[in-house]
Parts: C-alpha cells; sequence; structure tokens
C-alpha cells in the first residue's frame, strides 16, 4: 500500500510488519527537502493519522537531500492499534487504566477494556460503562481509576485505662529547660502509693469491625477488635468481684503498669536504719523516714528514697535513689535510676592509693546540692547546684554546676571533670591555683577502660620479664626439687601471654571505635583560674594566668577560646 510518487518521494505501509516507509527515487524535479513539507505531504495522504517518528523525518530530510541517484526505504513510522493497561495495586484495592491512542489502527471498544478486566480476574467496585465509555473518548488517558475496592473498617482492641495518676511503666523523668540543662527540682514525688481495696485499672470492651472486599471480589478481613484479657502478671492486684472489668489493688504500694495490667509492688517504710533495724534488703521500694546509719546497707528491687541524711552507708536499688538530706563519709550509692541529693555530699580525703572511698555509680543522672571528695560515674548527667571541690565527676553527656539562683557563686574546684559533650561553670580553678582537670569530647568510660588495659598491659610484661629471670636462672642451675617450680612458672607464663592476648584483642577494639565529639566544649560564664588544665579530644590547654569569661571549642583541630 502506497500513495503516488512526487519529486522522487513517496510513501508505502508493510502490511506485514505494519511500518510506514518514505520511498526516495531518482528525480529530474528534486526540490530542498523540510521536515514541514513531509508532514504537509503526510497529512494529505492516506498515512496522516499514523504514528510519526519525528527523529525519523529528520533523518529521511538529511538522506534526501543528500542522496543520489539511488532509490533509498527510510522507517518513518508504524500503524498502531490502540492499547489498554490496567494495573492491579499491591493491596489489590485499585484497579487502574491507561489507554493508549490508535495511529491509523484498530480503536479501542468498551468490550476490549472488559476484556482487559477479566483477565486480570477483576469483577468487583467497576466502574459505570458510561464512564468506561467517556474515557475512550479521550483518547489517551493515564491511571485512570477503573476500580475500586470497598475497605474494612477496622476494629478497635480491648482498651486498659488506668485510674491512677503518676503511674507509669517508667520511671519518673526530669524535666529539660531551653538550654538542655536537666531540671530535678521539677520531677515531683517519685513513687506513686495505692491503698488496699482500690480500683486500678478499667478495661473496655472490643469494638468489632466490618469486613470489606477488594476488586478481585475476595473479602479482606478488618483488623482489630480482639478481646483482650487482663495480664496473667496480677502481683499485688485482683479482678473486682463486683466488676470483671476491673483490678483492685489488695496491698498498700507502688503501682506499675505492665503490659495489658498493673501490679502493685509492696513499699517498706522504715523510721530509720540502724543497729536496731539492721541491713534493709527489699523486693519493692524503700522508704526511710529518718537516717541511715554509718555502715549500714539498704538494697532495693524498686526505689530508695530516704527522708533525713546517709553517713557513711551504702544504697542500692535498680530504680531511682533519692536523698532529701545529705550524704556524708565513704558513702556508695549504686543506682539504675536517676540519683537525687537534695542537701549536699561530703566524703573523706583521699585514701592511701589516691581514690575516693565514697562513690555515686548510676546509669541515669545525678543531682546533688555540692558535692566534696567523691567519685561519681553518670549515664547521663551531672547537675550540682552550688560547687564541685576534688572530684572525679564523669558522664556520658553534661556536667554542670550551677543554677540561677547561685549561678555566679557556682565552680570547679580540683579533681577531674570528664563528659562527654559539654562542661558549664560560672568558675573553673581556684585562687590558689589548684589543679583543675577539665575533659570533653570523647567517652569518659571507654577512655578509662583503655587506660586500665594498659596498666594490665604494663604489668602483664614486667610480670613476664620477671618468670623469663627466674626461669634462665633455674634452668641454667637445675636441680631436681626445681621440676615443681618450673612446671608452675611455665603455667603461670603462659596465663600471662593468653591474659595480654586477650587484653590486647579488647584494647585494639575500643581505639578502633572510640569516636570524639566535634562539637564538644567547655564554658566558664565567669573565669579560668590558672592551674586548670582543659582537653577536648585530643588537643590540650594549660592556663598559665587567670581569665575571665571563656569558651573552649575545637576549631581546625586547636581548641578555640571565645567569650560567648
Amino acid at each position: 500500500m502506497s500513495d503516488e510518487i512526487e519529486n522522487g518521494l513517496n510513501f508505502k505501509l508493510n502490511l506485514k510488519n505494519r511500518k510506514l516507509f518514505a520511498v526516495i527515487s531518482p528525480c529530474e524535479d528534486k526540490i530542498e527537502l523540510t521536515a514541514k513539507i513531509v508532514k504537509e505531504r503526510l497529512e494529505q495522504s492516506n498515512f496522516s493519522n499514523f504514528f510519526i517518528n519525528d527523529f525519523l523525518i529528520y533523518d529521511l530530510v538529511y538522506r534526501y537531500n543528500h542522496s543520489s541517484n539511488e532509490i533509498l526505504e527510510i522507517e518513518i513510522g508504524e500503524q498502531r492499534d490502540a492499547s489498554c493497561e490496567i494495573v492491579l495495586s499491591d493491596d489489590k484495592m485499585q484497579a487502574l487504566m491507561t489507554l493508549t491512542p490508535n495511529f491509523g489502527g484498530v480503536a479501542m471498544t468498551l468490550t476490549e477494556v472488559k476484556k482487559c478486566l477479566l483477565e486480570q480476574n477483576i469483577v468487583w467496585g467497576i466502574v459505570s460503562d458510561i464512564e468506561i465509555e467517556e474515557a475512550i473518548k479521550q483518547g489517551e488517558i493515564c491511571e485512570f481509576v477503573i476500580a475500586q475496592g470497598l475497605e474494612p473498617v477496622h476494629g478497635q482492641d480491648t482498651q486498659f485505662v488506668s485510674l491512677i495518676d503518676g503511674v507509669s511503666s517508667k520511671k519518673c523523668q526530669p524535666l529539660v529547660n531551653e538550654d538542655g540543662i536537666v531540671d530535678f527540682r521539677e520531677l515531683g514525688s517519685t513513687i506513686t502509693i495505692v491503698n488496699k481495696d482500690e480500683v486500678l485499672m478499667y478495661r473496655t470492651p472490643p469494638v468489632i469491625g466490618t469486613e470489606g472486599k477488594n476488586v478481585l471480589g475476595e473479602v479482606v478481613l478488618p483488623s482489630g477488635g480482639n478481646d483482650i484479657a487482663f495480664s496473667g502478671d496480677r502481683k499485688g492486684v485482683d479482678l473486682n468481684p463486683l466488676d470483671e472489668n476491673q483490678l483492685i489493688s489488695m496491698i498498700t504500694g507502688q503501682p506499675v503498669l505492665v503490659p495489658n495490667g498493673i501490679i502493685v509492688l509492696p513499699v517498706l517504710t522504715v523510721k530509720r536504719v540502724d543497729l536496731q533495724s539492721g541491713n534493709i534488703r527489699f523486693n519493692g521500694s524503700v522508704i526511710v523516714t529518718g537516717d541511715v546509719k554509718e555502715g549500714m546497707k539498704v538494697h532495693a528491687l524498686e526505689d530508695i528514697t530516704v527522708e533525713g541524711n546517709v553517713f557513711n552507708a551504702k544504697l542500692e536499688c535498680l530504680g531511682n535513689l533519692t536523698i532529701n538530706g545529705s550524704v556524708t563519709g565513704n558513702s556508695e550509692l549504686l543506682a539504675n535510676g536517676n540519683v537525687i541529693i537534695k542537701g549536699g555530699m561530703q566524703g573523706y580525703s583521699k585514701s592511701t592509693n589516691g581514690e575516693h572511698g565514697a562513690k555515686v555509680v548510676t546509669r541515669g543522672s545525678v543531682c546533688a546540692g555540692f558535692v566534696e571528695n567523691f567519685t561519681i560515674e553518670a549515664g547521663m548527667d551531672i547537675v550540682i547546684d552550688k560547687y564541685s571541690m576534688n572530684n572525679v565527676l564523669m558522664a556520658q553527656n553534661k556536667i554542670v554546676v550551677g543554677n540561677k539562683s547561685t549561678g555566679r557563686k557556682s565552680s570547679i574546684i580540683g579533681g577531674l571533670t570528664w563528659a562527654m559533650t559539654m562542661v558549664n561553670a560560672a568558675i573553673i580553678g581556684s585562687s590558689a591555683g589548684l589543679k583543675t582537670r577539665i575533659q570533653v569530647g570523647v567517652n569518659p568510660y571507654v577512655q578509662k577502660r583503655i587506660t586500665e588495659i594498659k596498666a594490665a598491659l604494663q604489668a602483664n610484661e614486667k610480670g613476664q620479664c620477671d618468670i623469663q629471670t627466674v626461669l634462665t636462672f633455674l634452668e641454667t642451675n637445675p636441680k631436681q626439687d626445681n621440676e615443681e617450680t618450673l612446671e608452675k612458672l611455665h603455667r603461670t607464663l603462659s596465663k600471662l601471654l593468653i591474659e595480654t592476648e586477650t587484653l590486647q584483642a579488647e584494647l585494639n577494639e575500643l581505639v578502633s571505635n572510640l569516636s570524639v565529639i566535634d562539637n564538644a566544649k567547655v564554658l566558664a560564664t565567669l573565669g579560668v583560674y590558672s592551674g586548670t588544665e582543659i582537653q577536648i579530644n585530643n588537643q590540650q590547654w594549660k592556663a598559665e594566668e587567670n581569665r575571665g569569661k571563656s569558651a573552649f571549642r575545637i576549631s581546625k583541630r586547636e581548641i578555640s577560646i571565645s567569650t560567648r
């Protein structure tokens, strides 16, 4: 099928592959052909509604204008039937139709569209025939919603509602002000107490959902609507005999939320902890309304609250530790939660080995009025209201000394103050030039472990050298009764070599994973005294003279000092 030749150019259709070709023939009336002329001739031909490739038209023009006396056939387009593509969504809730118009071929029909739907088993939620025909009339349409499923209405599982204010599955958390500083004075009570026979929780019945249907006609089940019973963990609680949808307390104690329920832990209240009461070990929370005397121990699986003072004693709990008075002597405070001493902390001077006997270790934060001669290790922040003197303070986040009321008097004097991100105080150091070390930028616990391993490796190396010296002497001076001694020395040497290998592997791993905090800083809002040493990451600075307000940061791998 072709048209007439004009100026050596005509068009013909290959009926087998439905490709449209332009034929260039030698002629005497050849013209300067352009794409516009080609398109005008196509419009006047029997192929006006065929699909034409513009890039191939430009190729035709070039080859026509540069051809010699030869016959050329150049593909410029094709005959296309209309097409229908239907895409099913992943959840089978929607079908989208895309129509491509025909170019000289078979047009799209309603019958063909319905055939495509059946091929994909789409039988539900199909739009009306009128809407499909309107879409077909547009010729070309993209992602037309031809079928829409019915979404299920999801139900609601049984709900459990606590009736006790302040109860939580987590311990009370302190507020954080706009500067990111923890305000432990805004904690409120850390222990909520309920009485026997008090209603603690109720459960609401489930709401059953309704089924949906996808475009394949399949039922889509709703989620939710499950009838969930109270938790089987019912320590200190039971079902209300008057209403099985309520839990009541069977004892007086501390409520704690558990999944799908609540439990009540016993709270032990004692007037004081001394020789008369004996040491306290309790599987709940402990409240001491008076003091904890010297040499006594208190252990609780939940919180410890001391209304009075702690004198050279050991307190250990898995919750929060709150002391409304002060802590003195070589007291030891261990907790998983926050440690709050509303008074001060005053330990004895350092022991002969140079370490403080008084210490606080917690995974949470520590807050105190003032601290002297203590070692404090905190998994979060250390906040001290007034001053820190001759302490070893280590925190994985911030150390802040001072608050708005004592800010101009707060100071860090002597000792080591080591935080990962920031140390902040009004004054660092003392007028007497007492050595005061401040360090930020690396994890203090990782660095401490690295130091411990290096010391252990050094001791191991010395031990190996000493054993080798003795072995050399015994082997050069053999005696019959030396065999047992030699065997013991070889066993000890072997043990030291294994320990060295293990320690070296741990050291390599810690060093490779040791990261620094680029934005770590040390802030002294009033001044820094001589004798102060500041380390940020691996950079060190020492105050040779007194300075005013100072902010220390890392800039270009060096410590920079500004007044902001």
